[in-house]
């Protein structure tokens, strides 16, 4: 066990100073444990897709779960290594095509309802591209 922590303490270690790393990987964690949810049921996701439950399949959950797997997975990365540009920036590309996402299926295809389990995805969107656009030139250090 003492191993198991070792390893963590050092992985965690090299993280960058700041809250923005920390947020990033809770983020992440939020997104792999709806990751596994989505794999193994609908019934959340259908709480999200309120507007048109019945469009909500086991494969288009399944389908969702490996998308945000692989955001999921470009966050962590981005956590670790913010000081480089290209980095930064597919962290902040991760939350746009979120943003996008939800804000099409509430105006657009009508798939959500403005609801809580709907506003929860839309504010760690939101939230995390002011923050993220906010602090840049203090992250960033390589181009």
């Amino acid at each position: 066990m003492e191993f198991i922590v070792n390893q963590f303490t050092d992985i965690f270690s090299t993280l960058p100073e700041g809250y923005l790393p920390k947020w990033l990987l809770f983020t992440s964690a939020l997104g792999i444990f709806n990751t596994i949810q989505n794999f193994c049921t609908d019934s959340l996701t259908k709480r999200v897709y309120a507007g048109k439950p019945e469009q909500v399949t086991p494969l288009s959950a399944r389908l969702f779960a490996t998308w945000t797997w692989s955001v999921s997975m470009i966050r962590i990365y981005a956590a670790f290594h913010l000081q480089h540009r290209f980095m930064y920036d597919l962290g902040i590309w991760t939350y746009v095509i979120a943003l996008t996402h939800y804000t099409g299926e509430l105006f657009v295809f009508r798939g959500c309802k403005f609801n809580g389990p709907f506003l929860s995805p839309l504010c760690v969107a939101v939230t995390s591209l002011i923050w993220l656009t906010q602090v840049k030139d203090q992250y960033v250090k390589y181009d």
